[in-house]
């Protein structure tokens, strides 16, 4: 039993390592850059690249990488598909992004959504194929290429480095690719991009708000302008959040295609991983509460009785809702059918516009700064209660016939 565990252990090895190496690359960055001697304007704008990136990239994607666990040969059918897709949307968000946002460099901003489109998709199939190792590649590799650069660089062109940071992991992961699935396997029945495309586009809907709550209040701050509001959410989450949202992201990562792979499971199985997670969620706040306060007195010099406690209890209660959200979001992305998803997908967009509204509301009610930022990351909070709470609900559902 002892070596079985080990072996289980040194199998995800190098894919932990590599995602642990990108989400601390990425942790270290915001961290430097949030405590370092950087305008209010600069901090404000690495936040939006990277959430405008996140957003409108995983946009491109139209849901597919989810699909993809259901069926793991499915992108030898689609992959051309995929790229005309990629090209339209990432087309549009970046004529969008052209119109309300000052960047130098639209054509740049084009093509880095369009890589990282392209690295979701070729991680989408390597997870689903559970090649660990080469997705946490494609996932996390332009992290740490992205930071490598930026100490190396005297300059702090942000776009520019994603752009060569993408291109470089984005051409390694082609040519793996090429060399593991060059051609379908022979015998295999033909898959039709048409079968999928209500569940990928019931998986893109569902993307669409999950993405949009984790970097949405950055986007919105950011276009509508408040440097101060962005770079404090910014700080805050950089310091508070890594390490209870990177450790619950790679079991998010590892569960899914095992538990596809799973003859049978249960109500039991359910409640077995809620409990586990709600005691990791609960685990994990402490340690980063604990962690989050040494780095903004060792980094920012900035005392306990300075910090802003309810600005944190917001962040960390949010970490813990989205970490237990992790069970029901598995379930439902597995083994849901398209009606349900559909039902979902609808239920998340109208909470999902709720907030936005109740942001730009809270925005322009021109209270005090130090109120707002409270305010905004308090509905965050919110907003992920409600998704946990609809998730919850549909995934139960599943389980009034015990097995599915």
């Amino acid at each position: 039993m002892w070596r079985n565990s080990m072996n289980k252990i040194l199998k995800i090895l190098p894919s932990l390592s590599l995602y642990g190496l990108g989400l601390a690359s990425f942790f270290f960055l915001d961290i430097y850059i949030s405590t370092a001697e950087y305008s209010k304007e600069f901090i404000s704008q690495w936040a939006f690249y990277k959430s405008s990136i996140f957003i409108l990239g995983g946009f491109c994607i139209l849901g597919f990488d989810q699909v993809m666990i259901r069926e793991p040969k499915l992108h030898f059918y689609i992959k051309k598909k995929f790229l005309f897709q990629s090209f339209i949307i990432s087309s549009i968000g970046t004529t969008l992004v052209w119109l309300f946002y000052p960047i130098e460099n639209i054509w740049l901003f084009f093509m880095v959504l369009n890589l990282f489109s392209i690295t979701v998709f070729l991680s989408g199939i390597f997870r689903a194929n559970q090649k660990y190792t080469i997705a946490q590649l494609a996932t996390n590799g332009w992290k740490i290429v992205v930071v490598v650069i930026f100490f190396i660089i005297a300059q702090k062109e942000m776009l520019n480095f994603l752009g060569i940071s993408l291109a470089i992991i984005c051409f390694v992961l082609i040519i793996v690719y090429l060399k593991l699935y060059g051609t379908p396997e022979t015998g295999e029945k033909a898959l039709k991009y048409e079968d999928y495309r209500k569940t990928g586009i019931a998986f893109f809907l569902h993307n669409m708000t999950l993405t949009s709550a984790v970097y949405g209040e950055q986007f919105i701050i950011n276009l509508y302008g408040n440097d101060y509001i962005s770079s404090q959410l910014f700080t805050y989450f950089a310091i508070f959040s890594p390490i209870i949202l990177s450790a619950n992201g790679f079991i998010g990562f590892i569960i899914g295609p095992k538990l596809r792979a799973k003859e049978k499971v249960t109500r039991k199985d359910y409640n077995s991983l809620q409990v586990k997670l709600i005691v990791f969620a609960i685990v994990m706040a402490i340690i980063s509460f604990v962690v989050g306060i040494f780095l903004l007195d060792r980094f920012k010099n900035v005392p306990f009785s300075e910090i802003n406690l309810w600005l944190v209890s917001a962040v960390l209660i949010t970490c813990m809702i989205r970490t237990v959200y992790t069970t029901s979001s598995l379930y439902l992305g597995i083994f849901a059918s398209n009606k349900h998803l559909y039902k979902t997908a609808g239920l998340n967009w109208g909470a999902l516009i709720a907030y936005i509204i109740l942001i730009l509301v809270v925005l322009i009610t021109g209270m005090d700064s130090s109120v707002l930022v409270v305010g905004i990351a308090c509905l965050t909070a919110l907003h992920w209660t409600i998704r946990l709470m609809i998730s919850h609900t549909y995934a139960i559902k599943f389980f009034y016939n015990e097995e599915y």
